[in-house]
């Protein structure tokens, strides 16, 4: 008589998909369960603990993809409130964290953010060549956000010419040591970019992410 020999290998269940996917899903997972039930020798069957350690990785495999279910939700659910947050700043003013700003020569709001006390601050702004066209004194050395007007005119008394700049912050203490600050841009929301990959304000300072925006409204 005949036996049927043990399914341990899957490929001799499933060669052709087994050379076109190379992981397994719940249900996948579930279907060689069963077909190794089905064809195991009635002679040598399965091990009850070997079965029980199968069904115990295919309750892992279903929790582990319900959980990667769940997490997808929540990652669409925060990214349609983030969308919402974000046509909801349309007119408001904003202060967001960066040191590269947009300027079509109108006036511009600069920030600095200390840690620690500092003896003096210098604000410069420097074109795309690295050349410093306006320099700016700090409005305060306390520690916290300190913002400075600029009138979008270079050291020269010019009107700089439109483009892209960056912003240097530059905090010393007594022993003219340089001190930790981060620059920051103040302005107006003009427009939001929903992209698919991030949401992006648009002002009269540049375009900037959700993600770098720290105050909302009213900023001293």
């Amino acid at each position: 008589m005949s036996t049927v020999g043990s399914v341990s290998d899957s490929s001799s269940l499933f060669p052709s998909q087994q050379s076109k996917e190379t992981s397994l899903g719940k249900d996948d997972f579930l279907t060689l369960l069963i077909a190794q039930l089905e064809n195991q020798d009635p002679l040598n069957p399965a091990d009850a603990t070997e079965f029980t350690a199968q069904l115990a990785q295919f309750s892992q495999l279903e929790q582990l993809s319900n959980m990667s279910t769940k997490l997808d939700s929540f990652a669409g659910m925060a990214d349609q409130v983030e969308r919402q947050s974000a046509l909801g700043l349309m007119g408001e003013e904003v202060v967001v964290q960066a040191d590269r700003f947009e300027t079509d020569g109108s006036n511009q709001t600069f920030g600095y953010r200390l840690d620690t006390p500092a003896d003096e601050v210098t604000l410069y702004v420097l074109d795309s060549n690295g050349y410093n066209v306006a320099t700016l004194s700090g409005s305060g050395t306390a520690p916290g956000e300190h913002f400075v007007d600029w009138n979008g005119y270079s050291d020269a008394g010019q009107p700089v010419a439109p483009g892209t700049y960056n912003l240097v912050v530059r905090a010393l203490d007594g022993d003219e040591k340089v001190l930790e600050s981060t620059s920051l841009i103040r302005s107006i929301v003009s427009g939001v970019e929903l992209g698919s990959d991030e949401t992006r304000l648009t002002t009269a300072a540049g375009t900037f992410s959700m993600a770098k925006v720290e105050k909302v409204g009213v900023v001293p």
